[in-house]
């Protein structure tokens, strides 16, 4: 153990074995009292260098607990999230014992005898891995006293801040010291500071003007006379135009009224997504083959318009999207977003042309969908609280607290999917079911043992073990990703099989009532390592089926599911990493493959393989997708950060999907280091990936506002890359090697990304963010880049239209900046952004302190 941690850990007086004894007249503290006023601390000491007392990396951590009275309650513990596992804790008075996934349990020895008022007792931990921002830190730490009913531990709950609109946790400590927001001393990433941004704001630059005819995504093709043509009175569309895109005309002022101007359409053969638009000085024609094309021609026109002067430019479009697939993955299994966020969602994926919809609703922590017959998925599967024998609700993963009607419970009844189906039929959005297995299973395990239990109870043995996903006799100790030893459906027992036929069957069934053919399932793939190998009924169907090791029964599983799916005559479609293990001739060509491998680890070569075996290839790569990641690497910023420290909204714009290793040229690997990308399996000749996917994990994002934050504007510049191709993209070339120095992104190609980006952002802030707070969706304001020089306050933003606020410290006045202030040599100055006519700031950065 790091001599700094004991060391700290030993300031606490009751790590001394001195503790002074509670007086008796606090012996009637009750647990609410305690729960109310225990103050607890959760502070990173260091990532570096630690002596780990378990195999793989580690850091270093406190917990410091602090109640204001004395209280000799003994008959307490504290049940509290870690996604690291804590494996030791060095205290003698308490120890924290790892129970299952994230949860923990804090609980005081033999040794301790109640506290003693304004006393801190430190514990020191060692969690694994590394823990360097606050997103780390979860919220809702549970006392559970006696037979007393637990209680949520006020100091440990999320703080609504109402000038950036963000939830905060207080009782995560301050990560200043690199030793505490650095990985490992491998870790090159730099913090990210309003200097840092201030130097990368200048290099991006902001546009002087705004293109009032670029939209997003961009227009394939067009040709603008100098002209514009009046529409005050809107638009009277002479054909029977899509209602949810009548609805975007209305939404940006454009009536849509036999009065207004003219607009035609035209009947053309032509790919179904494509459209053209004339715009003339005596009408509008549409050509489109059908629906879509006119849908995404009236989208376009909604952009085009000009709500000062109510004109639309004159004339002609030719545009059609880049990729087939367009997507957007959201988990509403870890953490609940419910129905209204979705169709706050679909909207604007409708809006930007995004035309599929991955719906993630279930997973270990939940299950989030209605089923027919199966009432336990809903009723235990998705309700968290404490409850450690998941037989009411599940355990309180990922902070849940103990109310099991909170913001992050809940689940899409049968009438909700429905309503989902139709709201994004209308916007031309393919909704894509996915209930993971056979691994990030464990609602739907701890569900059916539930439903197992109640007709054993009423002697059907049959019924009971109808849908059991478990073989009662497999004895096998394992753990999964996220630390789970219970997670994983057995691949070896026919109840597994009827289960996921029910559960496709009743699925299939609210498409076909909502009128919204099922055409894709999402079987997930995931598995879960050393599960299986021994339960005697997958030792039975090994030497059946001649499958040598237990690790080959994904395999198997991942086969006949995806055969079970296309047997509806529907696609199926799974994660790379269960995908690779099976043999392709096993698949068929009928199969999604979304691909996340990162690309400095040769994301590219499994992209690459699986695109020439023809499967429809789906780029979901954590190196840019993933938006579940920070925006900026920084510990105030929300998070993971396994796959990419920082994804900015101008790194998803320089997304070049077509040429994946070209990408070693401008990125660096996770920790910040340059890498080579050798193209080693080279695509064919005419293969390309089916498409690009954003991705959004729920384990941080307990509130819908979370999860729009982390979704736009970094959406804006999905929706870019997969309908336009830029023209400064490094075209592919096979078996071509890049690096940091090859320079095929040349001068000039920069310099049109340059460009071409300042032209996307005038389009966002003028067109695309005054919708979205129209709509009541939430976005992020990035925070002000600033310097001091000679001191003086010099600041920097990424858009055009932000402005910058500052505060002196010892002031409790915020001034607009307008020009370079001076600054006091001994005074910290604090910096954030705002738009104008917005009750939203950005979170504050401070220079000097």
């Amino acid at each position: 153990m790091k001599k700094h941690l004991v060391a700290m850990s030993m300031m606490g007086a009751g790590l001394l074995g001195c503790q002074p004894q509670p007086s008796p007249a606090d012996s009637a503290a009750q647990p609410s009292d305690i729960a109310a006023q225990l103050d607890v601390k959760y502070q990173v000491i260091s990532n570096l260098n630690n002596q780990c007392h378990h195999d793989g990396d580690c850091y270093d951590a406190q917990l410091l607990l602090r109640l204001p009275f004395d209280s000799s309650t003994t008959d307490w513990a504290i049940y509290f999230s870690n996604t690291k596992p804590i494996r030791f804790d060095d205290s003698p008075l308490f120890d924290i014992t790892h129970l299952n996934g994230d949860v923990h349990r804090l609980s005081p020895t033999d040794a301790f005898s109640g506290f003693v008022a304004n006393q801190t007792y430190i514990i020191g931990f060692q969690g694994g891995n590394s823990a360097i921002t606050k997103n780390d830190v979860m919220p809702n730490f549970i006392l559970q006293s006696g037979d007393q009913a637990p209680q949520v531990i006020r100091s440990t709950e999320e703080v609504y801040d109402p000038e950036t609109q963000l939830w905060t946790l207080p009782h995560a400590g301050e990560f200043d010291a690199p030793e505490q927001w650095k990985r490992s001393e491998n870790d090159a990433v730099p913090r990210a500071d309003a200097t840092w941004l201030y130097s990368r704001y200048s290099e991006q630059g902001v546009p002087q003007s705004i293109d009032r005819r670029r939209i997003i995504p961009a227009l394939k093709q067009a040709n603008w006379q100098d002209q514009n043509v009046e529409i005050s009175r809107g638009l009277n569309l002479q054909f029977d135009a899509p209602e949810a895109a009548r609805l975007a005309l209305n939404e940006r002022g454009i009536a849509v009224d036999t009065t207004g101007f003219n607009v035609r359409h035209e009947h053309v053969e032509m790919p179904e997504e494509h459209y053209r638009v004339e715009i003339s000085a005596k009408d509008i024609v549409i050509q489109s083959s059908g629906d879509t094309g006119t849908y995404y021609a009236l989208q376009s026109l909604a952009q085009l318009y000009d709500a000062d002067s109510q004109t639309l430019p004159v004339g002609d479009i030719t545009d059609g999207p880049r990729y087939g697939f367009r997507g957007v993955h959201i988990d509403v299994a870890r953490n609940y977003h419910d129905k209204g966020f979705l169709l706050r969602l679909i909207q604007q994926m409708g809006a930007l042309k995004l035309n599929k919809l991955h719906l993630h609703l279930a997973e270990d922590e939940a299950w989030r969908l209605e089923i027919p017959g199966l009432p336990e998925l809903t009723d235990i599967g998705a309700r968290r609280c404490l409850d450690l024998d998941d037989r009411q609700c599940m355990m309180p993963q990922l902070g849940a607290g103990v109310d099991p009607n909170s913001q992050v419970n809940g689940y899409l009844s049968t009438q909700d999917y429905k309503d989902i189906l139709v709201a994004a039929q209308a916007h031309q959005i393919e909704v894509i079911p996915s209930l993971d297995m056979p691994g990030h299973s464990r609602a739907a395990i701890q569900a059916m043992e539930a439903r197992y239990r109640h007709y054993m109870q009423q002697e059907q043995p049959d019924l009971a073990r109808q849908y059991l996903l478990i073989d009662l006799q497999d004895t096998t100790e394992y753990s999964s990703i996220q630390y789970y030893n219970d997670n994983t459906i057995n691949p070896c027992i026919a109840s597994s099989y009827d289960f996921i036929a029910k559960v496709l069957g009743e699925i299939k069934n609210l498409h076909d009532q909502a009128g919204v053919p099922l055409k894709r399932y999402h079987i997930g793939a995931d598995e879960t390592a050393g599960a299986w190998v021994e339960s005697p009924a997958c030792q039975a169907l090994m030497a059946e089926q001649g499958i040598e090791e237990a690790e080959h029964l994904t395999a198997y599983f991942v086969a006949r599911v995806t055969h079970m799916v296309n047997d509806m005559g529907v696609m199926a479609g799974a994660w790379s990493d269960g995908l690779s293990h099976v043999e392709p001739m096993k698949l068929g060509s009928r199969i999604q493959a979304n691909l996340w491998g990162t690309l400095p680890s040769g994301g590219h070569q499994l992209a690459h393989e699986m695109t020439n075996r023809g499967w429809d290839t789906v780029l979901s790569l954590p190196d840019v997708l993933y938006f579940d990641f920070p925006y900026m690497a920084h510990p105030d910023e929300t998070g993971y950060y396994w796959g990419s420290r920082y994804t900015s909204t101008f790194q998803v714009f320089q997304f070049m999907p077509d040429n994946l290793p070209a990408h070693a040229e401008i990125w660096t690997d996770a920790m910040g280091h340059p890498y080579v990308s050798e193209d080693n399996t080279p695509l064919q000749t005419g293969r390309k990936v089916s498409g690009i996917q954003a991705q959004i994990w729920s384990e941080t994002l307990r509130h819908e506002t979370d999860a729009e934050y982390m979704l736009y504007p970094r959406l804006l510049a999905v929706a870019e890359r997969a309908w336009h191709e830029a023209q400064w993209e490094v075209p592919y070339q096979p078996g071509v090697v890049y690096g940091p120095e090859t320079g095929h992104m040349d001068q000039a190609r920069l310099e049109q990304r340059r460009n071409d980006w300042q032209s996307f952002v005038g389009a966002m802030v003028s067109k695309v963010l005054p919708r979205l707070t129209d709509n009541g969706v939430f976005y992020r304001l990035p925070p002000a880049g600033a310097v001091l020089k000679e001191g003086q306050l010099h600041t920097q933003v990424p858009w055009p239209g932000l402005q910058v606020e500052y505060r002196i410290e010892g002031d409790a006045q915020w001034q607009d900046y307008r020009q370079p202030v001076s600054v006091p040599a001994d005074k910290a100055v604090a910096v954030r952004t705002y738009l104008p006519l917005s009750d939203r700031r950005s979170r504050t950065l401070w220079l000097n302190r």
